[in-house]
Protein backbone atom coordinates (compact mmCIF):
# COMPACT_ATOMS: atom_id res chain seq x y z
CA UNK A 1 0.00 0.00 0.00
CA UNK A 2 1.75 3.34 -1.11
CA UNK A 3 -0.85 5.29 1.78
CA UNK A 4 1.71 6.26 4.60
CA UNK A 5 0.34 6.78 8.53
CA UNK A 6 1.30 10.59 7.75
CA UNK A 7 -1.18 11.03 5.26
CA UNK A 8 -3.99 9.00 6.43
CA UNK A 9 -4.03 10.32 9.73
CA UNK A 10 -3.95 14.29 8.30
CA UNK A 11 -7.33 13.03 6.51
CA UNK A 12 -9.12 11.88 9.71
CA UNK A 13 -10.48 15.50 11.26
CA UNK A 14 -11.11 14.22 15.04
CA UNK A 15 -9.38 15.15 17.20
CA UNK A 16 -8.74 12.03 19.23
CA UNK A 17 -7.62 9.14 16.65
CA UNK A 18 -4.92 6.09 16.42
CA UNK A 19 -3.16 4.90 12.75
CA UNK A 20 -1.93 2.26 12.93
CA UNK A 21 0.71 1.16 10.26
CA UNK A 22 1.69 -2.33 10.02
CA UNK A 23 4.89 -3.99 8.20
CA UNK A 24 5.24 -7.71 7.75
CA UNK A 25 8.83 -7.47 7.66
CA UNK A 26 8.93 -11.87 8.13
CA UNK A 27 9.32 -13.80 4.99
CA UNK A 28 7.74 -16.86 6.98
CA UNK A 29 4.35 -15.60 8.56
CA UNK A 30 1.16 -13.71 7.17
CA UNK A 31 -0.71 -11.86 9.67
CA UNK A 32 -4.64 -13.12 8.73
CA UNK A 33 -7.62 -12.80 10.34
CA UNK A 34 -7.58 -9.48 12.21
CA UNK A 35 -9.87 -8.96 14.51
CA UNK A 36 -10.93 -5.96 16.30
CA UNK A 37 -12.17 -4.79 20.51
CA UNK A 38 -12.57 -1.05 21.08
CA UNK A 39 -13.18 -0.07 24.53
CA UNK A 40 -13.91 3.63 22.80
CA UNK A 41 -14.10 4.58 19.55
CA UNK A 42 -14.69 2.58 16.42
CA UNK A 43 -12.87 1.27 13.17
CA UNK A 44 -12.60 4.53 10.49
CA UNK A 45 -10.86 2.58 8.11
CA UNK A 46 -10.54 -1.45 9.06
CA UNK A 47 -7.32 -3.65 9.24
CA UNK A 48 -6.61 -5.52 6.01
CA UNK A 49 -7.55 -8.94 5.97
CA UNK A 50 -4.43 -9.93 5.40
CA UNK A 51 -0.79 -8.27 5.78
CA UNK A 52 1.49 -10.20 3.20
CA UNK A 53 5.25 -10.82 3.80
CA UNK A 54 7.32 -7.66 3.29
CA UNK A 55 4.33 -5.40 2.81
CA UNK A 56 2.71 -2.52 5.09
CA UNK A 57 -0.64 -1.97 5.57
CA UNK A 58 -2.60 0.63 7.45
CA UNK A 59 -5.63 1.42 9.74
CA UNK A 60 -7.26 3.46 11.82
CA UNK A 61 -9.45 4.38 14.57
CA UNK A 62 -10.98 6.97 16.23
CA UNK A 63 -13.07 8.65 19.13
CA UNK A 64 -17.05 9.07 18.15
CA UNK A 65 -17.96 12.36 16.81
CA UNK A 66 -19.75 14.62 19.34
CA UNK A 67 -19.08 12.45 22.55
CA UNK A 68 -16.17 13.33 25.51
CA UNK A 69 -14.02 9.83 24.48
CA UNK A 70 -10.89 8.18 22.82
CA UNK A 71 -9.75 5.92 20.53
CA UNK A 72 -9.01 2.77 22.60
CA UNK A 73 -8.81 -0.93 21.91
CA UNK A 74 -6.60 -3.81 20.93
CA UNK A 75 -5.98 -5.24 17.35
CA UNK A 76 -5.18 -8.97 16.42
CA UNK A 77 -3.85 -10.90 13.66
CA UNK A 78 -3.19 -14.52 13.38
CA UNK A 79 0.24 -15.79 12.55
CA UNK A 80 -0.29 -18.45 9.36
CA UNK A 81 3.44 -20.23 8.34
CA UNK A 82 3.20 -20.30 5.18
CA UNK A 83 5.30 -23.33 5.57
CA UNK A 84 3.65 -25.60 7.38
CA UNK A 85 0.29 -23.93 6.35
CA UNK A 86 -0.45 -23.70 10.27
CA UNK A 87 -1.90 -21.16 12.51
CA UNK A 88 0.75 -20.66 15.29
CA UNK A 89 0.03 -17.67 17.24
CA UNK A 90 -1.67 -14.65 17.40
CA UNK A 91 -0.01 -11.18 17.94
CA UNK A 92 -2.04 -8.01 19.63
CA UNK A 93 -1.89 -4.74 19.51
CA UNK A 94 -3.34 -2.36 22.15
CA UNK A 95 -3.52 1.03 22.12
CA UNK A 96 -5.30 3.68 24.14
CA UNK A 97 -5.50 7.72 22.95
CA UNK A 98 -7.16 9.15 25.65
CA UNK A 99 -9.90 12.01 25.79
CA UNK A 100 -8.63 13.84 28.26
CA UNK A 101 -5.39 14.36 28.86
CA UNK A 102 -4.99 16.08 32.73
CA UNK A 103 -5.96 12.16 33.85
CA UNK A 104 -4.24 9.75 31.10
CA UNK A 105 -1.79 9.44 28.62
CA UNK A 106 -1.47 7.33 25.59
CA UNK A 107 -0.26 3.74 26.11
CA UNK A 108 0.62 1.07 24.05
CA UNK A 109 1.33 -2.53 24.27
CA UNK A 110 2.39 -5.33 22.28
CA UNK A 111 2.26 -9.24 22.23
CA UNK A 112 2.00 -12.77 21.61
CA UNK A 113 -0.67 -14.80 22.22
CA UNK A 114 -1.79 -18.44 21.57
CA UNK A 115 -3.26 -18.56 18.15
CA UNK A 116 -6.46 -19.62 20.15
CA UNK A 117 -7.10 -15.57 21.89
CA UNK A 118 -10.01 -14.11 21.83
CA UNK A 119 -9.68 -10.18 20.99
CA UNK A 120 -12.22 -8.95 23.39
CA UNK A 121 -12.79 -6.85 26.72
CA UNK A 122 -10.23 -9.50 29.05
CA UNK A 123 -7.52 -9.24 26.21
CA UNK A 124 -7.89 -5.41 26.48
CA UNK A 125 -7.76 -4.83 30.52
CA UNK A 126 -4.76 -7.90 30.81
CA UNK A 127 -2.55 -5.38 28.14
CA UNK A 128 -3.69 -2.08 29.72
CA UNK A 129 -3.84 -3.07 33.50
CA UNK A 130 -2.14 -6.34 33.81
CA UNK A 131 1.70 -7.23 35.88
CA UNK A 132 1.99 -10.15 34.61
CA UNK A 133 4.24 -9.09 31.39
CA UNK A 134 4.46 -12.87 30.22
CA UNK A 135 3.03 -12.47 26.94
CA UNK A 136 3.33 -8.65 26.28
CA UNK A 137 5.14 -5.11 26.94
CA UNK A 138 3.43 -1.88 27.52
CA UNK A 139 4.89 1.38 27.80
CA UNK A 140 3.71 5.07 27.72
CA UNK A 141 5.10 6.54 24.71
CA UNK A 142 8.02 8.81 25.24
CA UNK A 143 9.81 8.59 22.01
CA UNK A 144 11.58 5.16 22.56
CA UNK A 145 10.61 2.25 20.63
CA UNK A 146 8.91 -1.02 22.42
CA UNK A 147 10.08 -4.51 21.53
CA UNK A 148 8.13 -7.92 22.22
CA UNK A 149 10.72 -10.84 21.72
CA UNK A 150 7.97 -13.79 20.96
CA UNK A 151 9.57 -17.40 20.48
CA UNK A 152 7.96 -17.08 16.46
CA UNK A 153 7.90 -13.33 15.86
CA UNK A 154 9.56 -10.21 17.27
CA UNK A 155 7.39 -7.10 17.29
CA UNK A 156 8.37 -3.72 17.36
CA UNK A 157 7.09 -0.40 18.08
CA UNK A 158 6.80 3.18 17.90
CA UNK A 159 3.78 5.63 18.72
CA UNK A 160 3.22 9.09 19.19
CA UNK A 161 2.25 11.26 22.40
CA UNK A 162 -0.21 13.42 21.01
CA UNK A 163 -4.69 13.21 20.24
CA UNK A 164 -3.91 12.48 16.92
CA UNK A 165 -1.60 8.98 17.14
CA UNK A 166 0.29 7.28 15.08
CA UNK A 167 1.73 3.72 16.22
CA UNK A 168 3.80 2.11 13.87
CA UNK A 169 4.44 -1.52 14.05
CA UNK A 170 7.24 -4.18 12.66
CA UNK A 171 6.93 -8.12 12.48
CA UNK A 172 10.29 -9.77 12.57
CA UNK A 173 11.50 -13.36 12.45
CA UNK A 174 12.57 -14.15 15.64
CA UNK A 175 16.18 -14.55 16.18
CA UNK A 176 15.93 -17.04 18.87
CA UNK A 177 16.75 -20.72 17.63
CA UNK A 178 13.23 -22.54 16.64
CA UNK A 179 14.31 -25.66 18.47
CA UNK A 180 13.88 -28.41 20.85
CA UNK A 181 16.52 -26.37 23.00
CA UNK A 182 15.16 -23.20 22.72
CA UNK A 183 17.65 -21.75 24.99
CA UNK A 184 20.06 -21.52 22.44
CA UNK A 185 20.08 -18.25 20.32
CA UNK A 186 22.31 -18.28 17.10
CA UNK A 187 24.37 -15.41 16.18
CA UNK A 188 22.35 -14.41 12.99
CA UNK A 189 19.87 -15.85 10.87
CA UNK A 190 20.16 -18.58 8.14
CA UNK A 191 22.71 -20.28 10.39
CA UNK A 192 23.18 -23.76 12.24
CA UNK A 193 22.64 -23.17 15.99
CA UNK A 194 25.88 -24.99 17.85
CA UNK A 195 23.87 -26.19 20.62
CA UNK A 196 21.15 -28.04 18.83
CA UNK A 197 22.25 -28.37 14.89
CA UNK A 198 19.11 -26.91 13.37
CA UNK A 199 18.84 -24.56 10.34
CA UNK A 200 17.24 -21.34 11.36
CA UNK A 201 15.51 -19.67 8.30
Amino acid sequence: MSETAESHSAALTTNRNCTVEITNVSSVYCLVNPKVHMESGFPFSPPQPTVRTTKTEVCSFTKDDNTASGAVGVLTYQLFNMRTRSYTDLMAIMFSVPFDYNFYKNVVALGVFEHTQACDKKLYELMYNGKEFTNFVRQQPNGSGLKYAGKTVDLRATMSDEGKAILKVDSTLTMKCVSPNDECTPKALHTKCHSCHVLVL
